[in-house]
């Protein structure tokens, strides 16, 4: 997802561009994958600084749930608001101060705004920490390993025997707060 800002960055502070965006992008993240083109609409806006990109957009990612550890693929909608620097001054040719990464991402020296890996960040900041097929998934019997979404299994849920001293307590043995 390239875009060519020569244009816009010759123009004056406060116009702007809008485009349509259809791409793919590779996450380095073994936990989820994303499937098909990630796509949405962005807005270039001219800064003092450099471009100021805005917009929308929606990846579908495959990720394993937590409790029955099936595959599934989730919509995952993403906003944004990212400084674009550039790194060569675009009408002399002359290259600018470099600048760090919390302050922008860079604009080639051709002129290119790349939105791929601002992207790929925005989706993995944006996956979810448990991630589960569905919310009531019951996960996997923890004595047979079954996938409990698919079928019952015939297992009985077996007390651990540490706690079986806390089991003969009776609520009428407590003393009263009296």
């Amino acid at each position: 997802m390239i875009y060519n800002v020569a244009q816009l960055l010759k123009a004056p502070v406060g116009s702007d561009l809008r485009q349509s965006m259809e791409g793919t992008v590779q996450l380095e993240d073994e936990t989820a994958e994303v499937v098909g083109p990630v796509t949405g609409e962005v807005r270039f806006q001219r800064t003092n600084q450099g471009i100021l990109a805005t917009g929308s957009a929606e990846a579908t990612v495959r990720l394993q749930c937590v409790r029955c550890l099936e595959e599934f693929e989730q919509p995952l909608p993403l906003t944004f608001a990212e400084m674009y620097l550039p790194t060569i001054e675009v009408v002399s040719g002359h290259p600018l101060p470099s600048f760090t990464e919390e302050q922008g991402f860079p604009i080639d020296a051709r002129h290119h705004l790349d939105l791929t890996e601002m992207l790929r960040q925005q989706i993995i900041l944006n996956l979810p920490d448990q991630p589960l097929c569905r919310e009531d998934c019951k996960g996997l019997c923890a004595i047979c390993g079954n996938n409990r979404n698919l079928r019952e299994c015939e297992c009985q849920a077996q007390a651990d025997e540490r706690w079986t001293a806390l089991s003969q307590i009776s609520l009428d043995d407590l003393p009263s707060e009296n």
